[in-house]
């Protein structure tokens, strides 16, 4: 009986052991995006405008991944469904965006993100967080072109990423706990800073990716070739941030989903935790992708067949705080407790942090805002392990808000804010704010802000009338603000009466249309606390029947300066030009204040500005001025001014601009958005896609007729040029493009090209002998002959002077003689071109003749008046035909003057 009982026990014992050796772990399964906006995004472009349709549009793939009935389709072990991390991108590239159609542009992506799909996230339980990429304004190899190239080291983006993680905390109130970094990207620097001011999770080992092709534009360029592979957090080492150390963040591997999936990557995290070892995978894509949401289904798929084959594995979705938290079997999940004070000192104040708890960071995040909407990132001085005070103090009446964040060890993290001004506050035809008193309104698809606007036409006695109306939460000054879209016939008188308390105190009255996509200043009136504001928007057909009346957004703002200087550039970038051309640049200066502005000199440091203003200036509150600024540079090479504006905003006396050109030999460019030196014929379309200036045109193929456009100049020099031409990126272009082109009436050269090869840069098209002061034409033309492509595009030409040659081109400078020039170039194919100068009115006959004696081509043959004149022989006879290769003779003949020349033709 003992020994039976001793047999149960041992079999007891083995089956406990048995059953530890088999019972798998738990895959923490964090699925996410790294989101962004690509529609509009341009890295040779230093301010581009997004479009933000993928958040708006029920249609795109943000609306639909957030659908919670889309999310319960994909459960995991626990019968839990999908959550998600969001990575929204922001930073630099996105900080200089012309969107006024988002609050702030540069963390846009985080703004759309909540406005459009909050209820969505909390009920999925999703989290939000942030995506940088190391964008940098740079040209690395000094070749005059600027790109947003990946930054060579992380510590040239992080003036950037601490302005980025400052409006992430103080506009939206989120701070990033996890993090990916953009084109997984990293360095020492980087992973220090995490560790040491920012968060303790990282996703973004990308074992064992390594890339370091680095032609610019540069982007991709990383390192994980020695990071593990296993799909096990670990702690980065302090001198090395790819393999484990003594770090106290924490790495994760990842991969996309198309690599995930091509892989099957799922298949051996979930064999690997078969051991009873717990994984973390982040499994990611871009919510642009076309294949995002189909790529969601495989991967869940993946996971199930994954866990169906290995027993006694289960896989979690989780966020990526909740997967850490997970994996360290974490009891604690309160946040810590912050406490930001004020210590005041007069005009200044400090600020105290206090904690409940010892934090990740070696001191608080602490961000600061101001009306100049400056944001800065704070130092403190640590007093002891849960108290730090601001090593800065700030004038007091100047702050915005001010904010602090902070997490413990575990993920888990807290925030405090002091809000001394209210936000701005965004009040769109879409909120219960906004009412409409009378009139036929009707909704319109025209939008500046949100996702539609709200129009009437006026017709016969016609009056509408529409409201906002808005509580204040604070007494102060505010400056009132109204946008609208760009409108057919726009009624030109309009009023807008602005009420306190239901009693009017101000009419601002137009007599010319709003400017569209812009912020239109109404007025700044100062409310007490709990005041109601309303403005009331007014319109009548008299004198304007037909036209329409629009509303779309009110923007209120307690940020009112008395003066401040601002301009919508921060880098003057001229691009390629000329030497000694003089260059002319618009720049439109801002006065965001209550006051006039006096600006009171522009200047350049080296001396590229040849503007001469009579200043001071001044520039009426809430205004602008247009500065038409000269430029003109001697020497030919990389050339970097910097522009300094001085003026009496007390803020920024001297605002400074950097300046950049690539100066070259001389050069014409033509643009198709140049209508006096561009035409077209047959049927053609605007791109949204552009390679020169602000756009682009395309028509559709074998169109009937067949479409073409013409690009004219004339040039100031005679002498051999390169033509080149650009279009856009494409892969759906001709493959027969003709490319004519012309001195005057006579066709120097017809090539064939395809318009895919080389698109997005300048292409040659060939080398010409071009005279000045003559009518130079380049003809595109659809073939009708095509192979590939759908459209024939056309976006601007490039004429490069590569030898000057010497010529009369002054009357007053012509010799009193007859004169016939050496034809250039000599030999030629496929022209070549013939100077002559006559010293009085005749008539001028000029003909080619081969070795017999025989006429072949009459080149000129009528009466030109006196000076300096050029004809072109493209080699071919007057019936059309081309001659064979050989030696020719042109000939002059006057009323009392004759002289050949020889030349050959090379076929």
């Amino acid at each position: 009986m003992k020994l039976i009982k001793k047999s149960i026990l041992v079999l007891f014992i083995l089956l406990g052991i048995l059953s530890n050796i088999y019972a798998g772990g738990v895959v923490y399964l964090v699925i996410g995006s790294d989101t962004a906006i690509w529609a509009g995004m341009n890295t040779a472009k230093h301010d581009n405008y997004y479009d933000i349709d993928l958040y708006i549009n029920p249609n795109r793939n943000a609306y639909q991944v957030m659908d919670p009935s889309f999310r319960d389709q994909f459960r995991d072990s626990y019968g839990t469904p999908l959550k998600m991390t969001w990575w929204m991108m922001a930073g630099n590239i996105f900080r200089y965006a012309t969107n006024k159609n988002v609050p702030v542009p540069n963390i846009m992506t985080l703004y759309l993100m909540k406005k459009y799909h909050s209820e969505n996230i909390i009920l999925n339980g999703d989290e939000l967080t942030l995506h940088y990429h190391t964008f940098y304004w740079s040209d690395y190899d000094g070749d005059g072109t600027y790109y947003w190239n990946q930054s060579k080291t992380f510590l040239e983006s992080l003036d950037d990423f601490n302005f980025t993680l400052a409006q992430f905390l103080l506009e939206e109130e989120t701070f990033p706990v996890s993090f990916r970094s953009g084109w997984h990207y990293m360095d020492n620097d980087w992973q220090h800073y995490l560790d040491q001011r920012v968060l303790p999770y990282s996703l973004h080992n990308d074992y064992p990716a390594k890339r370091t092709f680095d032609d610019e534009p540069i982007d991709n360029i990383f390192d994980w070739s020695e990071a593990p592979s296993e799909w096990i957090p670990y702690n980065p080492s302090y001198d090395n941030y790819q393999i484990p150390g003594d770090g106290k963040s924490w790495n994760v591997r990842s991969a996309s989903f198309q690599r995930s999936i091509r892989n099957n990557y799922l298949d051996s995290i979930f064999a690997a935790a078969q051991n009873g070892t717990d994984q973390v995978a982040c499994i990611w894509a871009h919510l642009p992708e076309a294949d995002f949401l189909d790529n969601i289904v495989i991967v869940d798929s993946l996971a199930h067949q994954a866990e169906t084959k290995y027993d006694g594995v289960t896989f979690k979705y989780c966020t990526a705080i909740e997967a850490m938290q997970l994996w360290q079997n974490v009891n604690d999940f309160n946040s810590p407790s912050l406490n930001i004070t004020e210590n005041i000192s007069g005009e200044d104040v400090f600020f105290t942090i206090t904690t409940d708890e010892e934090i990740f960071q070696t001191q608080p995040f602490i961000a600061v805002k101001n009306i100049y909407s400056d944001f800065e990132v704070v130092d403190a001085t640590k007093i002891s392990d849960t108290e730090w005070r601001t090593v800065e103090s700030f004038k007091k009446s100047e702050l915005v808000k001010v904010g602090v964040t902070a997490t413990d060890n575990t993920g888990n993290q807290g925030m405090d804010f002091i809000e001394y001004l209210p936000a701005d506050k965004y009040i769109d035809n879409t909120d219960l704010q906004y009412s409409e008193i009378y009139g036929n309104w009707i909704t319109n698809n025209l939008k500046s802000w949100g996702i539609d606007s709200r129009s009437a036409q006026l017709n016969n006695s016609d009056s509408v009338s529409a409201v906002w109306i808005h509580t204040i939460t604070k007494s102060n000054n505010y400056n009132l603000f109204v946008q609208v879209p760009e409108m057919d016939d726009p009624v030109d008188s309009f009023d807008y009466i602005i009420y306190q308390n239901s009693v009017p105190v101000d009419t601002i009255q137009f007599s010319s249309s709003l400017k569209p996509f812009n912020w239109n200043y109404l007025t700044t009136i100062y409310f007490n606390e709990s005041d109601e504001l309303k403005v009331q928007y007014r319109a009548s057909a008299d004198e304007q029947p037909g036209k329409n009346a629009i509303t779309d957004v009110l923007k209120i703002s307690a940020l009112v300066k008395d003066k401040e200087l601002n301009v919508d550039e921060q880098l003057i970038d001229l691009k390629e030009v000329s030497v000694n051309d003089t260059i002319v640049y618009p720049l439109e200066i801002f006065n965001y204040g209550i006051t006039p502005l006096k600006i009171n000199g522009i200047s350049s440091q080296r001396g590229s500005l040849i503007s001469n203003f009579s200043f001071p200036i001044e520039i009426p509150k809430m205004s602008s001025l247009e500065f038409k600024l000269q430029f003109s540079f001697t020497e030919t090479g990389e050339f970097i001014d910097s522009l300094m504006i001085l003026s009496d905003d007390p803020n920024n006396t001297n605002l400074m601009l950097p300046i950049v050109a690539s100066v070259q030999e001389y050069f014409e460019t033509v643009d198709n958005d140049e209508t006096n030196k561009y035409q077209e014929f047959g049927e053609w379309h605007t791109s949204v896609a552009t390679a020169f200036g602000e756009s682009s045109r395309y028509a559709w193929l074998n169109a009937s007729p067949l479409a073409s456009a013409s690009f004219n100049v004339t040039l100031r020099e005679t002498g051999l040029y390169e033509i080149k031409y650009i279009v856009p990126t494409t892969i759906n272009s001709t493959d027969r493009a003709i490319y004519e082109i012309s001195i005057g009436s006579i066709i120097i050269d017809s090539v064939l090209i395809d318009q895919n090869e080389g698109s997005g840069s300048w292409v040659s098209i060939g080398k010409y002998f071009l005279p000045n002061n003559a009518d130079i034409n380049v003809k595109i033309i659809d073939s009708g002959e095509s192979t590939l492509g759908i459209v024939l595009r056309a976006d601007a030409l490039k004429f490069e002077l590569l030898e000057k040659l010497n010529s009369i081109q002054n009357p007053d400078d012509i010799l009193n003689t007859f004169e016939l020039a050496q034809n250039y170039p000599n030999p030629f194919n496929p022209s070549t071109t013939i100077k002559f100068q006559i010293p009085h009115s005749t008539h001028v006959k000029i003909q080619v003749y081969n070795l017999l004696g025989e006429k072949v081509r009459t080149l000129v043959d009528e009466f030109l008046s006196m000076g300096v004149h050029y004809t072109v022989w493209n080699g071919k006879k007057d019936d059309g035909s081309f001659v064979s290769s050989g030696p020719y003779f042109y000939r002059i003949q006057t009323d009392n003057f004759n002289e050949s020349r020889k030349m050959i033709y090379l076929k």
